[in-house]
């Protein structure tokens, strides 16, 4: 297999079988640079991300919310702010069916100043949250 390597992607065709692993071309697990990668899978657009990470320390906060209003996402981010959560590896936000809206990111723990206790409870006192799910990606 050829990998073309002259632009600013790179593009492979991966065969999917249930129960079956993946693999990937040594060029591009070479180039990632890591060992390891998150692969996170959006469910509403059926896409699938693959982040390069030097840790499996990887932990995933879920947050269920009534309205992704401009507030919320201003309380959110005080509350990053206050536990020193910047550096994110992914997020997204998505209402699904006018029902329930999730804000969703995945992080390394490592950078936190608050223990993940604390920032959980902290981001449970935000007007409108309805529940909080904080675990370790597995």
């Amino acid at each position: 297999m050829v990998i073309d390597r002259e632009g600013a992607t790179s593009a492979i065709i991966l065969n999917f079988e249930g129960g079956k692993s993946v693999e990937f071309p040594s060029e591009f697990i070479k180039d990632m640079g890591e060992s390891a990668a998150l692969t996170v899978m959006h469910h509403k657009d059926r896409v699938v991300k693959i982040f390069p990470v030097a840790s499996d320390e990887i932990y995933l906060l879920r947050i269920e919310i009534s309205d992704l209003s401009r507030n919320f996402l201003k309380q959110l981010n005080f509350a990053f702010n206050d536990a020193k959560l910047s550096d994110i590896i992914f997020t997204t936000g998505v209402c699904l069916r006018g029902e329930k809206c999730y804000y969703e990111c995945y992080f390394v723990p490592d950078q936190l100043e608050k223990t993940l206790k604390e920032l959980e409870e902290s981001l449970k006192k935000i007007p409108g949250v309805s529940r909080v799910v904080l675990r370790k990606v597995e």
